[in-house]
């Protein structure tokens, strides 16, 4: 090499140690006039460029060079690197193939490939050839972080947290290791370890987003909602708001943030950022999260363009996350086979996802005197589910029956919390614990009837039961659906919930219990009702009521009440207050059909004996469709006030004709949209046939099965006795009546 030319070489890589990266791009460029189509300038140029983020501008430079100097590698392996920073994963692979022929035992390049590999979800390709770069380096903190992101993306779990462990041990110092780490925590169920991870990566880096809005993501489910805000609008506010980011480059990190900012409840931002991104890439994940999120924000139009792509969920090979079997249930257009095809993709991804050293206790039928069960939930304190079920686990026949709760439940003390820590004979506190932990201490227990009463609701945790610790597995009250999971033998049910033609639609054998699936509690207090006007309502005009959540309004039911509105009167409509862009969008509505917004009486959140004292001052309630009420509807008929129901075809469309056939008032069921508004237009306009209808109603707390907590309990009882029985005879699964 000439001296002139040796100088030019070293005066750049002075310039590239020293960080002078523009200084270097000019000095290149004028040393490539006298040495033009020079292999070393060309790759000198392309670092220059790469270094100041121009990688559109470097990539000509280092195909050049690795074009005229093919047989050194690191020409390739820079080439690459380019590649990748322009996120061109074909032609990197290629190149770093190339690199690698040449030098095949290159640490460097191997775990480079293995992260593009990676890249193109080619995770098992990715391992092995992570795996060969720890053979020849032991220990290597790239190769051990790369290796445990593929395994992630191969639901090794248990394997993949080993290796990012590893990482961080190799590199304590390294943001991203720790961040992937609390990733692989979260989808594990630690997710008081995983917030652990995702706080080292903020203190560590607090420019990346990514770290921020898995915090939010960690924190949501632990009850957090305020912090877990918080952290999705500081990942918000790292990538600069969302006016100057959204582009096709940011959509896995704005769908992480939408997310986060959904699952805190700030619906508005989240709305926003939906729809600044649905256009750039159609998949029916995105669509199913956005629509979740324009119906908490009844942005009904929004949500009615994306339910056709939302119900194809379960048909293609997208990703489908646990929360969407649940998020389907309340899109109109999903049927039940739908919504039976997502689940099970959603189980499948969670079986995929098991570790190796599962429990599996399915085998063990030995019979004891009393049958051991247990009850797995996030939920044992004031919350939906328990206020209907608490007085199931106070009645249980203790002669017959053992009764633990596995409970991950965020921290509380109420009154429904201090009545389950009375009524369990065992409350195992588990969280903090991983998914596989929490496994097998329920197998070390030997509980013979595992009862998840989260399925795939919010706060579930479905890879604990996934591992099967327990023989017999049962889903109940919860999720109003099939969980299209092969580790539930059974769902809690009734004859008119399911009926037999909706048998297909399950992966679980129907338990049908003789008068309604769902529980109540008979020692549920109301506070003292106040008159009419402190809750804002008029004295004299029919009140109709609905104290459904936002996200179970729809615009055909919602212009159904509008309409009675329109015919009844100075009547006035009575609903649960919702965030201040639903309540801005219902208002806009009655009012552009002439309706005075006064006659919509919103009713802010109380707690449960003030809220079922104030139903009591409504003259009719009517249901949502097609997610209906189901504790709202026990709590409307506890109140004395009747429910006019809507029963389709799906679960819970046919929870509310199931209490209100056990309550002896099949009647107040109707067929169809028009005999609901039909049926409420009559009783609102007959106000002896309306107060002959509430004495009914007034008298089902002390007379008939469904406010009867003890009659259900023997007759739960009765199917958990039936279901341990037949599994003790080495029978497999079936469906079971209790008459």
């Amino acid at each position: 090499m000439p001296p002139s030319l040796q100088d030019a070489v070293n005066e750049l890589l002075r310039l590239y140690s020293l960080g002078r990266f523009p200084d270097m791009e000019q000095r290149a460029k004028a040393v490539l006039k006298s040495f033009a189509g020079t292999a070393i300038l060309r790759e000198l140029l392309g670092l220059a460029l790469a270094a100041q983020r121009r990688f559109s501008e470097a990539l000509p430079h280092f195909e050049r060079a690795a074009r005229d100097h093919p047989d050194d590698p690191q020409f390739w392996d820079n080439l690459a690197l380019c590649q990748c920073e322009l996120k061109d994963y074909e032609p990197a692979e290629r190149s770093l193939r190339k690199s690698l022929a040449l030098q095949p035992a290159s640490i460097g390049t191997l775990v480079a490939l293995g992260r593009v590999l990676h890249l193109r979800k080619r995770n098992d390709e990715a391992s092995e050839l992570l795996e060969r770069a720890l053979e020849l380096a032991p220990g290597h903190p790239a190769a051990h972080y790369h290796l445990g992101e593929a395994l992630a993306g191969l639901d090794q779990l248990e394997q993949a947290e080993q290796h990012l462990r590893l990482a961080v041990a190799a590199e304590p110092n390294v943001a991203a290791s720790h961040n992937e780490l609390g990733r692989v925590l979260m989808r594990r169920g630690a997710l008081r370890d995983a917030e652990t991870s995702f706080r080292r990566a903020i203190a560590l880096d607090r420019t990346s987003p990514f770290s921020h809005a898995n915090l939010a993501l960690a924190l949501g489910p632990q009850g957090r909602a305020g912090e877990a805000a918080a952290a999705a609008r500081e990942a918000l506010a790292v990538i600069g708001g969302i006016g100057t980011v959204v582009c096709e480059d940011n959509l896995s990190l704005l769908d992480l943030i939408a997310s986060a900012l959904d699952d805190a409840g700030d619906t508005e931002d989240a709305l926003q950022l939906f729809k600044a991104t649905v256009a750039f890439r159609n998949e029916p994940r995105r669509a199913i999260w956005a629509i979740y999120t324009a119906r908490r924000a009844c942005d009904w139009d929004f949500a009615a363009r994306l339910e056709p792509l939302a119900c194809t969920i379960g048909e293609g090979e997208d990703a489908v996350d646990e929360s969407v079997p649940w998020r389907l249930l309340f899109v109109a257009g999903a049927s039940a086979s739908q919504q039976l095809a997502a689940a099970r993709r959603s189980a499948q991804r969670i079986a995929d996802a098991l570790p190796r050293s599962a429990s599996a206790n399915a085998a063990r039928t030995g019979k004891r005197e009393r049958i051991r069960i247990a009850y797995f939930s996030g939920d044992f304190y004031s919350h939906a589910v328990p206020h209907l079920m608490v007085g199931v686990i106070e009645q249980h026949d203790r002669a017959r029956f053992e009764v633990v709760g596995y409970d991950f439940s965020p921290p509380a003390d109420d009154d429904y919390r201090r009545r389950f820590e009375a009524a369990f004979d065992r409350l195992v506190a588990i969280t903090g614990m991983s998914d596989s932990e929490v496994a097998e201490l329920i197998a070390r227990d030997e509980i013979d009837v595992l009862i998840d009463l989260a399925g795939w609701t919010k706060r579930a945790r479905p890879g604990v039961p996934a591992a099967r610790p327990a023989p017999v597995q049962i889903q109940w009250l919860g999720f109003p659906g099939t969980l299209g999971a092969p580790w539930i033998d059974y769902v809690v049910a009734d004859r008119v919930l399911i009926r037999p033609q909706d048998e297909s639609h399950f992966s679980e054998k129907i338990v049908r219990l003789p008068h309604t699936y769902q529980a109540n509690d008979d020692k549920r207090t109301a506070a003292r009702t106040q008159s009419r006007s402190a809750y804002g309502l008029p004295e004299e005009a029919i009140v109709f009521c609905s104290f459904n959540g936002a996200f179970k309004l729809t615009p055909e039911v919602f212009d159904c009440w509008l309409r009675l509105l329109q015919a009844v009167d100075r009547s006035v409509f009575w609903l649960l207050q919702p965030e201040d862009m639903a309540l801005r969008a219902l208002v806009a509505k009655a009012a552009s059909r002439g309706i005075d917004p006064a006659r919509l009486v919103f009713a802010p959140m109380v707690e449960p004996p003030e809220h079922l004292a104030r139903i009591a001052r409504a003259d009719l309630a009517l249901d949502c469709f097609p997610y209906g009420s189901h504790t709202t509807a026990s709590d409307t008929l506890w109140a004395g006030v009747p429910l006019v129901a809507l029963a389709g075809d799906t679960f819970a469309s046919r929870v509310s004709a199931s209490i209100l056939t056990a309550a002896g008032l099949p009647e107040l069921i109707a067929p169809s949209l028009a005999d609901y508004y039909n049926l409420a237009l009559r009783l609102a306009g007959d106000r002896d046939a309306l107060a002959g209808l509430r004495a009914r109603v007034q008298a089902l707390r002390t007379s008939g099965p469904l406010f009867n907590t003890g009659q259900f309990t023997r007759d739960l009882e009765r199917a958990l006795t039936a279901i341990w029985e037949r599994h003790c005879a080495g029978l497999t699964p079936a469906h079971i009546v209790v008459d």
